[in-house]
């Protein structure tokens, strides 16, 4: 990993391994944005001015446009080999174009309304319940992730999940409950299947985009029948955890209406 100063975007702090760890998702979040997803050919055109756009601010060769699952995935290959020759404001210019694609991945021509049904935060897991919190640019004050291998990217901020994953999860046999995966904010009365990257969402004054899905890992075993976390991995169901990127601060309560924009 290159040897190079924290680097900051807007409201947005990135530490080295931040910076470097959100460059190297360049071709993962385009698959999860576009995952089961019909792309309009709007997003298509919008993605191909990305990759050039990208491709440029990192000096490396534009791929073939043709295809674009592998021209995001040579994409992604070329600048990440190219990383620790990167200065930093190439960094931070990638960084910039990055979240200012993503979140225009979604139609958002349906809202969703929901209710902020638990609330926690604290370090390790299960995640304590809390009441209410302030909603800062890194997520909620007062949490802690154990590991930052893997977590608390600016992307990452909040974890979002809803009860009905967590009650379908449950009548599969899990023995799982709010908190226990790590989400910040579980909402109650939207579809599982609702909670997909590009969705933008607003609880009271925050406001926000669904920046990926969380992937699960194996610290999350034990509230799983035999240890099958994978269960709330997206790629096996709509029941997955979400990250999100905070686009507005403010306070967040139990109780608060929670609204999703998405194409579903």
């Amino acid at each position: 990993m290159t040897k190079r100063a924290p680097v900051t975007v807007g409201n947005y702090g990135y530490t080295a391994q931040d910076a470097r760890k959100t460059v190297g998702c360049i071709a993962d979040l385009w698959k999860e944005h576009v995952h089961e997803s019909s792309v309009p050919d709007g997003w298509l055109a919008g993605a191909r001015g990305f990759v050039a756009e990208m491709a440029s601010l990192a000096g490396v060769t534009l791929p073939s446009l043709d295809n674009l699952d592998t021209a995001f995935a040579t994409l992604d290959a070329s600048v990440n080999t190219s990383y620790d020759s990167l200065t930093d404001v190439q960094v931070e210019s990638i960084l910039a174009a990055m979240w200012r694609f993503y979140p225009t991945m979604r139609l958002l021509d349906h809202e969703h309304t929901g209710t902020v049904a638990h609330m926690h935060a604290s370090k390790g897991l299960p995640k304590k319940p809390i009441d209410s919190a302030v909603i800062g640019w890194k997520g909620v004050e007062g949490d802690v992730q154990s590991s930052r291998a893997h977590h608390g990217r600016p992307w990452q901020a909040l974890c979002i999940w809803s009860t009905d994953a967590i009650e379908t999860l449950r009548a599969q046999g899990h023995p799982i409950a709010p908190g226990y995966a790590g989400e910040n904010i579980t909402v109650d009365g939207i579809p599982a299947g609702a909670f997909r990257p590009g969705a933008q969402f607003r609880v009271g004054s925050v406001r926000g985009f669904l920046s990926s899905y969380a992937w699960p890992c194996s610290q999350n075993k034990d509230w799983f029948a035999g240890g099958d976390f994978m269960a709330m991995c997206h790629e096996n169901g709509d029941l997955s955890r979400v990250y999100a990127m905070v686009t507005a601060t403010g306070t967040v309560s139990v109780g608060d209406t929670f609204e999703l924009f998405t194409d579903r």
